[in-house]
């Protein structure tokens, strides 16, 4: 289930992890929230912090079946994945 919520509900949904990547693209984005994913224990959650819509999009779709939810203000995009 993803759900598309504002950027003040996401910050309200508790996690085990943050992992920022803002400034950074792919492919080292991806290879980064590989890496922390992998880290995560069953049922774990992990907000990545992103300011490049095309990270944004590719960690998505790679992590389409495992992502909660998402938000955008148009400078950052963030993503909330679950283990």
């Amino acid at each position: 289930m993803r759900l598309k919520l504002s950027c003040e509900e996401i910050e309200k949904i508790e996690v085990e992890r943050v992992l920022d990547l803002s400034g950074e693209v792919c492919p080292v984005t991806a290879i980064k929230t590989r890496i922390e994913f992998k880290k995560l224990s069953e049922g774990d959650k992990i907000k990545v912090i992103l300011t490049s819509k095309e990270s944004a999009e590719n960690i998505g779709a790679e992590f389409r079946k495992n992502l909660l939810a998402y938000c955008t203000d148009g400078r950052k995009y963030i993503l909330i994945i679950k283990r």
